[in-house]
């Protein structure tokens, strides 16, 4: 036992001698009737053994005690069986699932604040559900934290952290902090870790993890002063596949190696683990000095005595410890006063004006500043200098620029050369009608021209950030297809253009009306998906179905309109039947029976322009024979003047009506007649456009085979320029 049991040895931040383990001995002999629980707090009390929070070592104590009764030194009491271990119930719901798409500019300012204790159990709750860990309790001391933003003018909880007591043993870690296994059982409660960070389900804000954890860590060392009695020196995180710990190395922590894969249960290291990521962050500038101290210094001071490796650089432990004590008591409600203006400001200033900011508090301390103000602000004294020269020297600031031109890495075309003429051959024209192109028959995405790219060179690394700014670099965008294309391109296009410009100047100097013709697409009735949106209560959108198949009791509805580009007056009538020609030259009739005839009361010509397909086709027979029944009931002499092959979209219907109606009716689902003929009726325009609307439920029925009689008998004289386009039917009665 005594080569076990060599005193003093350390426990913690404890040093035990003989003299402690005689009392320990002799008061579990004494008192053997008391239970485990009893018999450690006991010996707590008469040690004494505490916490730097003040707080009692009790588990400390039970771990001692079961080593001592391992070595045969002393007697427990049985264990007393435990009934089998529950998860504790949730005593709150959840927070829900919040959708927000924005910059993180737009929810500033971002701020991170303990959780106050009527708010725990829906942090407990929230962790629980969301977080792909779990959680059903913290050990050890522990902090939680809100990560509150701003959405819509209201303070809202974007996430949560929580922070609590360190791993035991990492090997990685304890090699990068130096410690010896005596100097890990002293100073292990001076590292805190981050065993949670969410971000809360919906939220989709670029950086706001990183940003967060900056927030965190500033405010971190105070919050848990203020509530264990210590500091933490450093933080360490684990970080488990398939995440990478892409927020932690933008926000500047340290990655030190991976764990064995063994867990806190697995005393036996019989089990397999999963391999984690260590990463660890320090908290303050000397922080090395923070986790080790002199052996031979007991109790709560060896957390305040800096180490050997100080005193070696020229000091005694009794000096170092009477300028520490010195430096602490200095000024402490103007530092405090220093760290509250600095958290206040930070959230709203970039890195160049906290940088300023910092230097001009600097100056304002006085000699030692850059070195305290490191300290108290957590950032580097190098950087609080720059910002004191900044400060001192005006004209050395670039007000367009946050960090001097020329840092950072060089830019992937300087280190590969090749790399633009390679992306250049992906996606040059002259490869599209090469079989041979690996994008030939692709989605040109960046992700997949990245992808290519590196394929192309072995060893080559490039992203699709990367591929994205070269593509803007070289001159190109994302576009969509653009409709310039009119398909048949007819010689005496232009000529039949100018032509009906002519014709239509002339009607309307003679006051005689001119109306521009069409069908409007047509449109199926019930609650399907119309495009464009429309404004609604957040959260609750129109609700349609998913498949555009036909309502048999409602069917689709064809809407032929008539435009007076003369008096800007449109005239739909919705047809629930076929797109025929006699539907359209009834169109015709209804608009003249309400609208034309009190526009027009003297006419005795009508001009009409049309396409050249569809309903009113120039080669249809039945178009011209029902316009001969028109112009016979109207007494009118009808002038049409059809459009060249392939170029319907310049009709003046087009983008002075149709247009219009479109926009009006976007984002509503046509869900009944009514609603359709509504919709067309309201459409206006700044520039005074009037429609009304009519339904039309009458039966036109198609395959009508019009006789060459019938055809013959039609009053029609063909122009001299193109009379398969331009030609005039004259009433009977005018005949």
């Amino acid at each position: 036992m005594e080569s076990r049991w060599n005193a003093p040895f350390w426990i913690g931040n404890r040093q035990f001698t003989d003299q402690d383990l005689e009392l320990i001995c002799w008061t579990a002999g004494r008192f053997a009737n008391l239970s485990r629980m009893q018999l450690a707090l006991t010996l707590c009390e008469n040690l004494p053994w505490k916490a730097p929070n003040g707080q009692l070592r009790v588990h400390g104590c039970l771990e001692l005690l079961e080593q001592l009764e391992a070595a045969g030194m002393i007697h427990l009491p049985v264990k007393r069986a435990r009934k089998p271990y529950q998860p504790a119930r949730l005593r709150a719901q959840a927070l829900p699932e919040m959708p927000i798409a924005v910059h993180l500019s737009e929810v500033r300012p971002v701020t991170v604040e303990p959780v106050p204790s009527e708010e725990q159990a829906v942090w407990d709750a929230t962790m629980a559900q969301h977080h792909a860990l779990g959680f059903q309790r913290a050990f050890g001391a522990h902090q939680r934290y809100w990560i509150y933003g701003q959405c819509s003018g209201q303070r809202v909880i974007l996430g949560a952290f929580l922070f609590a007591a360190a791993a035991k043993d990492v090997a990685v870690r304890d090699a990068w902090l130096g410690w010896t296994r005596s100097e890990r059982q002293r100073f292990r409660q001076r590292v805190v870790a981050n065993s949670r960070m969410l971000i809360r389900p919906g939220v989709d804000v670029p950086h706001l993890a990183s940003h967060a954890l900056s927030l965190v860590l500033r405010r971190l060392p105070a919050d848990w002063r203020a509530r264990f009695g210590y500091a933490p020196v450093v933080v360490e995180t684990f970080v488990v596949p398939p995440w990478r710990g892409t927020c932690y190395r933008a926000a500047n922590w340290v990655h030190v190696g991976q764990t064995t894969g063994r867990g806190r249960q697995d005393r036996q290291y019989a089990q397999g683990g999963t391999v984690r990521e260590v990463f660890v962050y320090p908290l303050m500038r000397h922080w090395r000095d923070a986790l080790v101290a002199p052996e031979s210094v007991e109790g709560p001071e060896a957390e305040e005595i800096p180490s050997t490796r100080s005193v070696q650089r020229g000091a005694t432990v009794e000096e170092e410890h009477e300028m520490i004590t010195a430096e602490q008591q200095l000024n402490e409600r103007d530092e405090a006063r220093i760290v509250q203006r600095y958290e206040m400001l930070a959230p709203f200033l970039d890195e160049k004006q906290r940088r300023l900011l910092a230097g001009a508090e600097a100056v304002a301390y006085g000699p030692g500043g850059p070195e305290r103000l490191a300290s108290l602000l957590h950032m580097s004294d190098r950087t609080i200098r720059r910002g004191m020269r900044e400060i001192q020297n005006p004209q050395e600031v670039e007000p367009d620029r946050v960090r001097r031109a020329g840092g950072g890495r060089k830019s992937a075309t300087e280190v590969d050369p090749q790399l633009q003429r390679d992306l250049e051959q992906l996606i040059s024209p002259t490869t599209r009608g090469d079989p041979e192109s690996p994008l030939r028959w692709t989605c040109k995405s960046t992700r997949k021209l990245a992808v290519e790219l590196c394929a192309m060179k072995p060893g080559r690394s490039v992203s699709d950030f990367v591929v994205r700014t070269l593509l803007h670099e070289m001159g190109y965008s994302l576009q969509a297809n653009r409709k310039t294309l009119e398909g048949a391109s007819h010689p005496d296009r232009d000529a039949q253009f100018q032509h009906i410009h002519e014709t239509v100047q002339d009607y309307q100097k003679r006051n005689q009306p001119v109306i521009s013709v069409d069908t409007k697409k047509k449109e199926l009735v019930g609650d399907f998906k119309n495009a464009g949106q429309e404004w609604q209560v957040k959260g609750q959108p129109e609700e349609v179905r998913v498949h555009d198949f036909v309502i048999p009791e409602l069917g689709k509805v064809s809407p032929y309109g008539v435009y007076d580009p003369t008096r800007n007056e449109g005239w739909v009538n919705v047809g629930t039947d076929h797109d025929t020609a006699a539907f359209a030259v009834a169109s015709i009739r209804g608009w003249w029976q309400n609208m034309g005839h009190v526009a027009y009361p003297n006419a005795n010509e009508l001009l009409i322009t049309a396409d050249g397909g569809g309903s009113n086709s120039s080669r249809s027979r039945l178009w011209k024979v029902e316009l001969q029944k028109l112009a016979d009931d109207l007494g009118l002499q009808i002038r049409v003047c059809h459009f060249p092959p392939g170029t319907s979209k310049w009709n003046k219907i087009e983008h002075k009506l149709f247009s219009h109606i479109t926009q009006n009716w976007r984002g509503r689902p046509l869900i009944s007649h009514e609603v359709v003929v509504n919709l067309i009726a309201n459409t206006t325009t700044t520039t005074g456009l009037k429609v009304q609307c009519q339904l039309d439920t009458n039966a036109y029925p198609t395959g009508v085979q019009v006789p060459d009689v019938d055809l013959a008998s039609v009053e029609l004289e063909r122009s001299d320029f193109h009379g398969d386009w331009n030609y005039v039917i004259r009433s009977r009665d005018q005949k």
